[in-house]
């Protein structure tokens, strides 16, 4: 992590100019940094378009070899509204973290970190500091938990982790239910996907609920949490199942959310719902045509194992409206890779039944800065869903692959029913240079914030 000074530390500086400055000789244009050797200076336009801004200033630092002073006051100076100069440090501090902070089981030939030294004004950015600070440790720990190794990140040990990270927060209560307890509950399909899962990855659901506003609403944050995804019986092929071991990045992001929202005391009242299993083969792993009874008594017959994120998430959702009482449901999920073809790695989709709701998690990533794209719901992709089983109330696949990241969001979106309900999936944004991205974090932490 980096350190904060008001002096030089390193040789190299980073600076941020105006394109019109007489030092940008050569006309650079926005993010065309050049240097002369001891200073590397970063063109900025009057009008900086901040997700873009995000995006080039971790690719900067991930590409950056040196420690390096970093001028932060430089790049405050060009924006006035407070949101966009939270928004600028929250980008800065985030691909610190990004870049130096980095888990490895290496023993040898360990790559060489470096560090950053941030120059700032504490006395007129303290407050923004703080908040950038607490945001990028609770990113670099949903990160540690994307990149941990599915052997070592079983649910066991995920379950763990999030105790000792909560444990003594004010404000914070934490409860898990087990196997036996969602069997007794009679959540069908989170216990269907993990019914032969070993013993140290059997499913639950850690629920950590933080309750800091008592006039507001209650947002569920729902995240899916599989330590590592086979396919199950409809078996991955080898170059589709490695990385498989992040399938758990919806679990780590939301509940790093909750843990950045209390430790800032933040007045809102969020709870996260971590659906935690893995998807494994063996003799009485469920099957193509069972058919599941999930939480709220709907029956899913199955006609893809691999589709198996989405019954885990329903099984969530439906404890979130139904025990929890949410008013709005967020599910955070790496679910389909259609997501990747629609949409490439840069933006995450979302899917929301609100437009109220809609407008404030656009403005929240607005001012993350992070990249996001509304897609669609609509009652034909529902029908799909619905009519593809001849003998359950729905299938969990359509029939076909045209469109099916909006037809796993309106299978999501049936659970959810007549409550509030936005789907993130994440499957394309959560990583970047070949390292795992906490997507969408600062978007919901700022949607958090802002939540009624």
């Amino acid at each position: 992590m980096s350190v904060i000074n008001q002096t030089k530390k390193y040789e190299l500086t980073l600076v941020a100019i105006s394109t019109k400055d007489k030092l940008n000789k050569n006309h650079k244009k926005c993010g065309e940094f050049f240097t002369d050797g001891k200073t590397i200076y970063w063109p900025l336009c009057d009008c900086v378009y901040l997700p873009s801004f995000n995006h080039s200033f971790l690719s900067f630092m991930h590409n950056q070899k040196n420690s390096i002073n970093v001028d932060i006051n430089s790049f405050l100076s060009f924006f006035t509204k407070p949101e966009d100069k939270q928004a600028v440090l929250n980008a800065i501090f985030s691909a610190d973290a990004f870049t130096t902070e980095k888990y490895s089981l290496k023993t040898i030939n360990k790559t060489p970190t470096h560090q950053h030294n941030f120059i700032v004004d504490l006395t007129k950015y303290g407050k923004f500091v703080k908040v950038a600070q607490v945001s990028a440790e609770a990113e670099s720990f949903a990160k540690k938990l994307m990149d941990m190794p599915g052997n070592y990140l079983t649910a066991d040990n995920f379950e763990k982790i999030i105790k000792s990270k909560f444990q003594g927060m004010p404000k914070i209560k934490l409860s898990v239910l087990h196997n036996d307890q969602l069997l007794k509950k009679k959540m069908g399909l989170i216990t269907a996907v993990g019914q032969v899962s070993p013993k140290e990855n059997k499913p639950r659901i850690i629920v950590v609920e933080y309750n800091n506003a008592p006039k507001k609403n209650k947002l569920a944050l729902v995240g899916k949490g599989l330590t590592f995804d086979t396919g199950g019986l409809n078996l991955k092929p080898g170059e589709f199942m490695t990385g498989m071991h992040m399938d758990m990045s919806g679990a780590a992001i939301t509940l790093a959310n909750i843990y950045a929202l209390a430790k800032l005391k933040i007045e809102t009242n969020v709870v996260g719902v971590a659906t935690i299993t893995s998807n494994d083969i063996g003799p009485h792993a469920y099957r193509v045509n069972d058919v599941l009874t999930s939480y709220d008594g709907r029956t899913v017959e199955i006609l893809n194992t691999d589709a198996e994120g989405r019954l885990a998430l329903a099984d969530g959702i439906t404890y979130a409206k139904r025990d929890l009482k949410a008013n709005t449901i967020v599910t955070v999920a790496t679910l389909t890779g259609a997501i990747l073809v629609a949409l490439g790695d840069l933006y995450t989709g979302i899917w929301a039944t609100d437009e109220a709701e809609w407008a404030i998690l656009k403005t929240a990533a607005e001012q993350a800065p992070e990249l996001i794209w509304r897609m669609p719901l609509h009652d034909v992709f529902q029908k799909e869903i619905i009519n593809n089983s001849r003998i359950a109330d729905m299938a969990n696949i359509s029939a076909g692959r045209k469109g099916s990241s909006n037809t796993a969001a309106e299978f999501l979106n049936l659970f959810a029913k007549d409550t509030n309900f936005i789907h993130a999936d994440i499957a394309g944004s959560t990583e970047f240079k070949k390292q795992s991205v906490p997507a969408l974090f600062k978007t919901l932490f700022n949607f958090a914030k802002a939540y009624k």
